[in-house]
């Protein structure tokens, strides 16, 4: 039997032409928390300056480096305390929650009933990977009974 043709590789422009076009199409679209983390590498990394509701950034944030979403416009020329490692970070921004086993995010403490972890999404605590099972801001060693070992 012959050996099959092997695939044909994209060629090194090809593959930036579609980040291009991926990184481009991306802000028109709708997606759910689960397609955000799915695609991430292709969302720019926070830096300073200009933000609207809804914009989508990835940042190191307590060890992570994950996606997060813009609730609040904001301008860090005027408001400088708005990093990922200022006091104000998590007033205008919020962690995306996996929505599947493979979508698990780290674990990032809710600020709020605004970013809590709801029921059927999963994270990551300790290398464990778990399925919230009530609405909660705590963690499985605070309060075992909203979560379940995957």
């Amino acid at each position: 039997m012959p050996t099959p043709a092997p695939e044909p590789q994209a060629t090194r422009a090809e593959t930036l032409a579609a980040v291009s076009f991926a990184r481009m199409v991306l802000p028109t679209m709708s997606m759910t928390a689960a397609d955000t983390i799915t695609v991430a590498a292709l969302y720019d990394d926070w830096s300073e300056g200009s933000y609207q509701v809804g914009d989508i950034r990835l940042a190191w944030y307590g060890g992570a480096h994950q996606p997060w979403k813009c609730r609040q416009a904001h301008d860090t020329a005027t408001y400088p305390d708005i990093t990922p490692d200022g006091t104000a970070w998590r007033t205008f921004w919020i962690p995306f929650h996996g929505t599947t086993p493979e979508t698990a995010q780290d674990w990032i403490a809710p600020s709020g009933a605004h970013d809590q972890y709801e029921a059927g999404e999963y994270m990551i605590w300790n290398g464990q990977t778990y399925k919230c099972l009530s609405a909660t801001v705590y963690t499985p060693e605070e309060y075992a009974q909203a979560w379940e070992v995957q």
